[in-house]
């Protein structure tokens, strides 16, 4: 048959859809002004071709020139950062979800609800939400910031809405601050609604995609982001560049939602029902397809309670048929899952876009064949269905839908013969492979079109669903059509949407790569694909970046103004100037008139009446040589042996020679003792011609000044002061930066260096400094027993004088000749005698015990001595029994008795006796035993002192008065009397040869007073008392052998045994001494320090916050420093003062600081700890020990034969209770000393009665009642005691069964010591995660002596450095105490910490504490009392009750 023509069909109405494709619209040359805005439009409309159109059109054209400008430099940005800041993100995200499955694993700590509320509500009351911060650095550094913590934040579920309101409101950029801006604004639901699970990208295609509900469309762009907010009121608060159409169209797809389709709006219960079912949807049974955010949620709940407000409203029937709607929804669900379906709560799929107009070159259509059919193509009658015609026309490239929408054709066949993989065997096949139970179903869309469209489905087994739909594309037949849709599906799964970025997704290698695999034809639609998703991430990016630049701009526009106090600093240099020429003018107008008093004085009766005893001095005869070496040389020397009057005269000869010569002269003697400042300030002012009394009255030229004493004028010229107030005087004049008192002396003596006390040593090292900066400053160094080359080396070889003494001998008796002497006894069953450990030794004894014979823990190796022959064996058994761990009482009443005896031939030596006891506990036990002694008591002939650096003045200055004649004088004293004072009477002395003195305790790494031995050098001052005006006697209890071979020859100084956490502070506060650091300071002392002690002393320090991590005093390191006490027992006490418990504070740090009370003799240990047991109080041996002390003060009000039975029968010590007290006051004292206390003056006197009253009577202090008001809260104590102690605490490990203690600073297992109240307790027992400790020491095992637990919040509160991590719900302290919290009550307890620290420093700091603050603080206190909120009060009207008694 012939080839017929092709004829042109004619447009004919058809009464089916059709195929065809309208033609399109050929572009005008007017096209160009549709591309104008309106404006611009109007204007070239109504000028015609005028100039001013032109330039309008011109403007605009600048316009888009700016907006291209702007898009490149946008997309630079994202060439540049996008790939690093997206690493970041992953990154971040990684980290969260680890912490969070490792915070899971820790212990959680909860807070009351009504206390987190009103927390926030103060700290938002306290904080502004204006974003006015400035940050400094290039914009190149700080947008990647912002961009990261964008990332993270809307990766992990928050709204952009939210997080653009966020990073605007916060003053800086980083992810912490923003979380906690989340944390602070957002309710706990919203915040546990997005903080489930970070939405990260991984190396694999998640179970359960990102956006299940949503089906995606056939050209990659990003799904639709609805703005989402969790805040309520941030809902009508949206960003600039969000279209107000976008809004409304989303405002009004909630208000549509919320409506009750079906139900008459004047039946409230079936509302009422809708609204319940929708918001158990979005809370209780929300699903992870579920899109409804926190705003949507809080609308529903608003509905809700209108609703309940109808008049109409039956809330039980409500109820009823919500119940019965429920269990309908829960059985459907529970039959769709078992289908393989679910159940779709969102609308209809939204259209699928077509991918991009990225077309394949056409096709060459073959030549048709003509057919008889054809001619009549034209007279068809094609209403009835179109018949072969219609089946044989050619597949046009577009279509219209019904509804208008215009349909692409695409034709996709794969090559004939194809034998590869299709796009839907590779989607089966990775589908299977990520979740093998996942089910993938195809669907036809098309309807009646000629074309196909398909829709595929996946159903995975977590109950997700993702579906994707040809709507404005189609295929030539079903095949290509699923074929297509598989290779969407394909790379939608290859390149998930994300929140905030758009990324290239988290599709492993795999998937990246099996699109090659591919038929050609579909390879090119997954490039088509690929191209699109990129333009459009790149869109969605460039938007971001647009609005991060938008929200950083005001943080980057402010300016810092550096404010320098020069003109202030200025002002004070000038009025410290005026000051000074006004002091010197003053100097030079009084000069005239000095020589002429002095020479009045001399002429004075009572001056040459002193000056003939002075004159007999041995150092006399040195006076021209020491006037005339101090003139040449700044420093001397001068070794004086005892009794050459070197304390008293050389301070005189200077004072005398510069006055003499009209000189003004200001000197200051220091001596390591008050009572020695004190007794040669009156002697010296008597020496002088002054009247009795006069020292430090106007007029006098000498005076004193000791701690909480001063006794100087104007007029005074020479004083002596102690140690610690000549360095509180030099601190005082560096730290106030002006001229003080000690920049007017010429002259410092420096009495007794040899003793060799921390204090003196540094003095030497300040001196040392000083006298390169004055050279018109004169030293002067003097001691009986000094090294001197050593001094004289140190600075530089300075000139050595040496001064005889002028003493008589001494006869020496050591133990051996006491035991002698006395014929005094003991047996191996006598309770001075040395006792082993094995059970009968135990058992003997038992019913006869005192408190005197209680030893310590610590074993001493007792080794046999060999006597000479002329010692009876009597006295050797007595030798070799006799524990010398105990003070021999009856020893010395013996000795005492047998010297004192009239046919005794020591008869001569017994007009006045000093004996050396270690401390004031001894003294006290001795002189109560010779009180109650039938000779020593009568006053008739026995006058007998007590002298200790505690007992008052006037007291102290009776011992130096000679009693009448046939009145035998007897002091006790302490190393007092060894080299401070001289009691020129003393014929015979009685030395026990111990001494109490503050050691570093190595095993408990803790300062603490010990008994300990003199040494030689000790021993020869002691006996030097007894030959002061005429030969004397001196018996040493402790054999000739111990002090031979035994015996060091000098004390070790104090900065070699001590703790230097005390010098480190001081160092600290004197800024102005060469050498930046501690250490470098502490290596010019006398005798270094070892670095390690050093070290540990500054780490100490930082540990309690005394110093920063920089080394530099914090205002509570200040206070520390005027506290000489172990620096955690110092922060206890602080912090107790504000906390209100000082009364068992003060009892706790003085029994940590002495012996314990608590006894356990032989043979009686389970007895004594069943007693012990009854003072104990919630496991804590510290409240413990408060519990015992409470107890005896109350039986001390009973009278002292009282307390003692109480002791007898609690097994406590009388004479360590007694120290404890003791301690107490001296504690209190300092504390009212560094001013932190603000004492009036009753309680100062009332004080100084009870440390230094007379005879050994106990006087009870206690603090003041505002001070007190929470001794009774034994929570509130433990805080305060955990955060002095801390790093000191013990973790709970383990579980039940394997539980155990360790340190939290190096994981070291503990073990409880026996004598702890918590010993034989498992360590879940205690109910806590951790407990403090004071001491741990290593012997058999690793033992914590004292423990007690802590509470959670006070760790987190008080301790360390923490770190909340919000994203994680948890909280670090120090990274070695961990907790688990969730986000709002951890963003609570920080504004909490940081409020509490702020109160403290201001409490440090001398501050009042008042308004917010205080509010702040009372709410701290209650969390830390475990006080409960009432429930019924409202949070903003909380009150707090801080002194409620725990029952």
């Amino acid at each position: 048959m012939a080839k017929k023509k092709k004829t042109q069909l004619k447009p004919v109405a058809r009464g089916f859809a059709t195929v065809s494709v309208a033609k399109k619209a050929v572009p005008t040359e007017e096209t160009e002004l549709e591309a104008l805005p309106p404006q611009a439009e109007e204007s070239f409309v109504a000028q015609g071709s005028g100039s001013a159109g032109l330039l309008d059109v011109q403007s605009n054209s600048d316009t888009s020139d700016l907006a291209k400008a702007e898009e490149q430099h946008l997309q630079s940005l994202i060439d540049k950062l996008q790939d690093r800041v997206e690493k970041e993100i992953v990154r971040t995200l990684k980290a969260i979800e680890q912490e969070q499955r490792f915070s899971a694993t820790l212990p959680r700590v909860n807070l009351d609800t009504l206390y987190v509320e009103g927390i926030l509500q103060l700290a938002v009351s306290s904080s502004s939400e204006s974003g006015n911060g400035v940050i400094d650095g290039p914009e190149e550094k700080i947008v990647p910031q912002l961009a990261i913590t964008y990332g993270v934040l809307r990766r992990l579920g928050f709204g952009e809405m939210i997080v653009e309101r966020c990073l605007s409101s916060i003053s800086g950029i980083g992810l912490d601050e923003a979380v906690e801006w989340l944390c602070l604004t957002c309710s706990e639901p919203e915040l546990r609604a997005v903080l489930g699970t970070p939405q990260q990208t991984t190396g694999k295609i998640p179970p359960t995609p990102l956006s299940p509900t949503r089906p995606t469309t056939s050209r990659y762009t990003s799904p639709p982001m609805t703005p989402r907010t969790v805040l309520s009121l941030h809902g009508a608060d949206t960003p600039s560049d969000i279209s107000s159409a976008s809004l409304v169209e989303s405002r009004s797809d909630i208000l549509s939602e919320m409506s009750v389709p079906g139900t008459p709006d004047d039946d409230p219960n079936s509302t009422y029902v809708h609204l319940k079912m929708r918001i158990s949807e979005l809370t209780t049974n929300r699903k992870t397809s579920e899109t409804a955010d926190a705003t949507f949620l809080r609308m529903l709940q608003e509905r809700l309670e209108k609703v309940k407000q109808d008049y109409l409203f039956d809330e039980r029937e409500a109820e009823s048929a919500y119940r019965a709607e429920r269990k309908k929804a829960d059985d459907l669900a529970l039959q769709s899952r078992l289908r393989g379906e679910k159940i779709l709560s969102t609308p209809a799929t939204p259209r699928i876009k077509p991918p991009p107009t990225v077309r394949s070159p056409e096709r060459p259509q073959p030549d048709r064949v003509e057919d008889v059919f054809d001619e009549d193509d034209e007279d068809d009658d094609v209403e009835g269905g179109g018949g072969l015609l219609q089946l044989l026309e050619e597949m046009p490239q577009t279509e219209t839908t019904q509804e208008g929408v215009t349909i692409q054709i695409r034709d996709l066949p794969a090559p004939k013969g194809w034998s590869g993989k299709t796009p839907r065997t590779l989607l089966l096949e990775l589908v299977h492979k990520t979740d093998k139970y996942a089910n993938v179903s195809f669907r036809s869309v098309s309807g009646a079109s000629r074309a196909q469209r398909a829709a595929v489905r996946i159903i995975w087994q977590q109950g997700n669903l993702d579906d994707w739909s040809m709507d404005d594309v189609a295929c030539y037949d079903a095949g290509q059509a699923e074929q297509y849709i598989a290779t969407v599906a394909l790379h939608r799964l290859a390149f998930p949407p994300t929140p905030g970025f758009a990324v290239g997704g988290a599709a492993s290698t795999t998937t990246l790569t099996s699109y090659r695999l591919l038929p050609p034809v579909y390879r090119d639609l997954w490039n088509e694909l690929e191209e699109g998703r990129r333009a459009d991430h790149d869109r969605i990016n460039r938007d971001i970046w647009a609005k991060l630049r938008q929200i950083l701009e005001p943080k980057l526009s402010g300016t810092k103004v550096m404010q320098t106090p020069v003109k202030r600093s200025k002002a004070s240099a000038l009025a410290a100037i005026v000051t000074s020429s006004n002091d010197m003018e003053q100097d030079v107008l009084t000069s005239a008139n000095i020589a002429t008093s002095f020479q009045a004085r001399q002429a004075s009766s009572a001056y040459q009446e002193m000056l003939v005893q002075r004159n007999s001095l041995p150092i006399a005869g040195y006076r021209e040589h020491i006037v005339s070496t101090l003139q040449s040389s700044q420093v001397l020397v001068l070794s004086g042996e005892t009794g050459c009057g070197k304390s008293t005269q050389l301070p005189a000869f200077i004072l005398e020679d510069y006055l003499s010569r009209g000189q003004h002269c200001k000197i200051y003697c220091t001596e390591p003792r008050r009572i020695s400042a004190i007794s040669l300030a009156t002697r010296v002012s008597r020496e002088l011609g002054e009247a009795p009394g006069a020292v430090g009255n106007n007029g006098s030229l000498v005076g004193y000044s000791i701690r909480l004493e001063s006794n100087t004028s104007k007029t005074t010229r020479l004083a002596y002061v102690t140690n610690g107030i000549a360095l509180r005087m030099l601190e005082g004049s560096i730290i106030e930066q002006r001229s003080s008192s000690f920049d007017e002396i010429t002259h410092i003596i420096v009495d007794e260096v040899h003793e060799r006390t921390i204090e003196s040593d540094f003095l030497l090292i300040v001196l040392k400094s000083l006298i390169k900066q004055r050279p018109n400053l004169r030293v002067v160094l003097m001691s009986a027993t000094l090294d001197a080359e050593k001094f004289s080396s140190y600075f530089d070889g300075c000139p050595v004088l040496h001064v005889p003494g002028r003493t008589f001998p001494v006869e020496i008796r050591y133990l051996e000749d006491a035991v002698e002497f006395t014929s005094w006894k003991i047996t191996d069953g006598s309770p001075y005698a040395m006792r082993g450990n094995d059970k009968y030794s135990r058992s003997r004894n038992k019913s006869d015990w005192t408190e005197d014979l209680a030893l310590d823990e610590e074993d001493i190796t007792h080794e046999t001595v060999q006597l000479e022959k002329k010692y009876s064996p009597s006295t050797a058994t007595t030798i070799n029994f006799l524990d010398e761990r105990l003070l021999p009482y009856d020893l010395i009443i013996m000795l005492l008795e047998s010297i004192c005896s009239p046919h005794s031939v020591y008869g001569g030596y017994s007009s006045a006796i000093l004996i050396f006891m270690p401390g004031l506990g001894e003294i006290r036990r001795l002189h109560e035993l010779l009180m109650d002694h039938r000779l020593f008591s009568s006053e008739e002939l026995y006058t007998i002192y007590p002298l200790h650096s505690t007992i008052a003045s006037d007291q102290q200055a009776a011992v130096f008065n000679i009693p009448p004649p046939g009145i035998r004088k007897i002091v006790i004293a302490t190393n007092i009397a060894e080299t401070g004072i001289t009691i020129p009477d003393i014929t015979c002395v009685i030395d026990t040869g111990r001494q109490r003195e503050m050691r570093f305790d190595e095993k408990r790494q803790i300062s603490r007073l010990v008994d300990t031995f003199v040494a030689k050098s000790n021993a020869a001052q002691r006996r030097g008392r007894a030959g002061r005006v005429q030969p004397g006697l001196c018996f040493h209890l402790f054999t000739r052998s111990r002090h031979d071979t035994k015996m060091a020859d000098h004390p070790d100084p104090e900065i070699m045994r001590l703790s230097l956490s005390d010098l480190a502070l001081r160092i600290k506060i004197m800024k102005f001494m060469a050498g930046s650091s501690v250490e470098d300071v502490l290596s010019r002392a006398l005798d270094p320090p070892s670095p390690a002690n050093i070290q540990r002393a500054v780490s100490a320090l930082v540990e309690v916050g005394a110093l920063t991590a920089s080394q530099d005093i914090t205002p509570m390191g200040r206070l520390l420093s005027k506290l000489p006490t172990d620096v955690h027992l110092g922060k206890f006490l602080l912090i107790a003062c504000v906390f209100g418990c000082l009364d068992p504070a003060l009892t706790i740090a003085a029994a940590l600081n002495s012996k314990s009370p608590f006894l356990a003799p032989f043979g009686k240990e389970q007895e004594a700890q069943r007693q012990k047991l009854t003072f104990k109080i919630e496991n804590s041996d510290f409240l413990t020990l408060h519990n015992a002390f409470s107890s005896w003060r109350r039986a001390c009000a009973n009278g002292q034969s009282t307390a003692r039975k109480f002791c007898r029968e609690a097994f406590l010590s009388h004479q360590n209770l007694q120290q404890v007290e003791e301690l107490r006051q001296q504690f209190l004292g300092y504390l009212i000393d560094s001013s932190f206390i603000k004492a009036d003056i009753s309680l100062v006197r009332e004080l100084n009665r009870a440390r230094y009253g007379s005879r050994g009577r106990m006087r009870f202090v206690t603090p003041p009642p505002e001070l007190d008001r929470n001794s009774a809260n034994y929570a509130i104590i433990s805080a305060a005691l955990a955060a002095g102690l801390y790093p000191k605490v013990l973790a709970v490990e383990g579980k039940h069964g394997s539980e155990k203690l360790v340190t939290i600073t190096n994981n070291q297992a503990v073990a409880l010591h026996p004598s702890s109240v918590n010993k034989g307790r498992r360590p879940t027992d205690f109910g806590v995660h951790y407990l403090s400790y004071f001491t741990i020491m290593q012997s058999k095992k690793t033992y914590a002596w004292e423990t007690g637990p802590v509470d959670d919040l006070a760790l987190i509160l008080l301790c360390g450095d923490a770190e909340f991590k919000l994203l994680a719900d948890s909280i670090f302290v120090d990274r070695r105490v961990r907790f688990n919290m969730g986000p709002k009550a951890s963003v609570a307890l920080k504004y909490l910490r940081k409020q509490l620290a702020t109160t403290l420093s201001t409490h440090f700091s001398g501050k009042p504490v008042s308004g917010p603050d205080a509010v702040w603080e009372n709410t701290a206190m209650a969390i830390l009392g475990k006080i409960k909120p009432e429930e019924e009060r409202k949070p903003e009207t909380l009150k707090l009750v801080v002194n409620r008694v725990l029952q």
